[in-house]
């Protein structure tokens, strides 16, 4: 069981997607249809009806949307990051936007496959191809049937890889296949900004209390920015310094401190809508 920020815990969820693709054009229609409606909450037979999409189709794809920080579980009402994308950027064409939703999906433990390959598989291995991915999760068979460990994990698998390689988190190049062998990149073009909307994120869910973060944890924690986006020291603090003039954060690193301190108050999605209105 994992625990979210509000201390309920819920179990770790095999099929985000259900072998549906992360399709970011129906997203795109998703967002946009849920932005536009007033209400409390959105049945999914009318977004069904107004995407012209399989219902159980939308069901799926707007588990995606909710893993990716965009629209609100059971209800579907936008968050404030969903309202946010959907003005500054509807077709997720920025690649800010992706690093962004990339460290969102990938950092929740809720998201099982998705989080284990990113933070646990792709670290260590660098290079791997899909029978090897597959095969790190075989210890799900002592709790989940064969069917379940085997078919179900590799359709997950399925459809994260495919979102890196074929489908718009491409665009960031985080991963790239050749060969039959996916290939782990350094996030070398990760804006600075947005790693401070990472750093928020992170230390909402995974740090929630503590009052300063080391650069270490940064780099290393297991769903930190430094392991989700690939940031070798000297490229993370090289950002770091980038925004240490940002009211909502400081940088303390003298005698045997090396840390940072954030601002609580200051949502992940703040510092997005900061980084839309820096953006060249």
């Amino acid at each position: 069981m994992i625990m979210q920020s509000n201390n309920e815990f819920i179990k770790p969820k095999l099929q985000l997607s259900n072998g549906y693709a992360v399709n970011f054009t129906y997203l795109a229609r998703i967002l946009n249809a849920v932005c536009q409606d007033k209400r409390e909450r959105i049945p999914q037979s009318d977004l069904a009806t107004t995407i012209g999409i399989a219902e159980r189709h939308v069901k799926h794809l707007c588990g995606i949307a909710h893993a990716l920080g965009l629209i609100e579980r059971v209800t579907y009402k936008p968050t404030p990051l969903g309202q946010l994308v959907q003005v500054q950027d509807p077709f997720f064409d920025d690649p800010g936007t992706l690093w962004f939703l990339h460290y969102k999906i990938s950092s929740n433990p809720y998201n099982l496959v998705w989080n284990r390959l990113v933070t646990a598989i792709l670290p260590i291995y660098k290079n791997i191809t899909r029978e090897q991915a597959r095969s790190a999760f075989d210890d799900l068979r002592q709790t989940l049937t064969g069917h379940s460990s085997q078919a179900h994990v590799l359709q997950e698998l399925n459809t994260v890889l495919d979102a890196y390689t074929n489908q718009q988190f491409a665009r960031i190049a985080y991963l790239q296949m050749q060969d039959n062998i996916y290939m782990l990149n350094i996030g070398e073009s990760i804006p600075s900004l947005v790693l401070g909307a990472c750093i928020a994120c992170f230390r909402q869910h995974h740090r929630a209390g503590d009052t300063a973060i080391t650069i270490d944890d940064l780099l290393t924690a297991k769903n930190g920015p430094g392991t989700i986006l690939q940031l070798p020291e000297n490229h993370l603090r090289t950002l770091l310094e980038q925004i240490k003039m940002h009211p909502d954060i400081s940088i303390e690193s003298r005698a045997d401190l090396d840390q940072i301190r954030i601002n609580e108050a200051t949502q992940d999605y703040l510092w997005m809508e900061g980084y839309y209105a820096n953006r060249q």
